[in-house]
């Protein structure tokens, strides 16, 4: 992720804000396993850098001091070359340790997030 200057967590939260539209704080940082303190250190930058924007959410859609978060165009822009970036190391993950040994490190991987864990 690193060439399109983005972390493995950055990744994963354009993905999800790809994915729902106006989604909150709470929602993504428990999509995230993530604590909403380390969460907003990630999202942070990326408000800086014109990728994700938020805004205060609609009454009567919970706490009206929270906000919703949304992917912009520049934030797409930027999720598009990064699953390019993705698809070529799934790619040399595959070529190097076999197909099915990597799609049970995956397997195992994504059980492993599924866990509960908040880092």
């Amino acid at each position: 992720m690193a060439d399109a200057k983005l972390t493995s967590a950055q990744f994963s939260i354009l993905v999800l804000l790809d994915e729902n539209e106006d989604m909150s704080m709470n929602a993504l940082a428990e999509r995230m396993n993530m604590d909403r303190t380390t969460l907003l250190r990630a999202v942070k930058p990326m408000q800086r850098d014109g990728l994700v924007n938020s805004r205060r959410q609609k009454e009567g859609l919970g706490d009206p001091r929270s906000h919703a978060l949304n992917i912009t165009s520049s934030g797409a822009k930027r999720l598009t070359e990064a699953v390019g970036l993705w698809v070529v190391a799934q790619r040399k993950l595959e070529s190097a340790i076999g197909r099915a040994r990597a799609a049970r490190l995956r397997d195992d991987l994504h059980a492993v997030s599924q866990m509960g864990i908040v880092v």
